[in-house]
């Protein structure tokens, strides 16, 4: 499930930007990940369990830790790496490619044009 087209999705932790959320006592990562991805080293946040990302909670490519560094030192793989394809793909669903601005997506909807192409119109 967490396998993207360049490798496994887990989050990197940039050592040298970690504070470990000092004026908390414990970085907010390590107290929000419910996947116990992280854990709490020598007064930074480590990633410790890198394969549990987004296991438990059933969200493929989560990154939902990362707006909650106020130092930016979480950082994952690009989203544009990731397979472009819905959590379950059944026979209401095909792919689709806009002709407007080229974006592929998946849709159950009877137009090619994607849905941010047809709010500017």
């Amino acid at each position: 499930m967490n396998s993207l087209l360049n490798g496994p999705w887990f989050p990197i932790i940039f050592s040298d930007k970690c504070d470990g959320c000092a004026k908390t006592g414990k970085p907010r990562c390590v107290e929000f990940c419910p996947n116990n991805v992280y854990t709490f080293e020598n007064g930074k946040a480590v990633v410790a369990n890198p394969a549990n990302c987004g296991k438990d909670c059933g969200i493929a490519n989560c990154s939902a830790c990362a707006p909650l560094c106020h130092n930016r030192a979480i950082s994952f793989p690009m989203k544009e790496a990731v397979p472009l394809q819905p959590a379950k793909v059944d026979s209401t669903f095909r792919r689709a490619v806009c002709p407007k601005c080229k974006k592929q997506y998946w849709t159950d909807r009877k137009t090619d044009l994607c849905m941010d192409c047809e709010n500017q119109q």
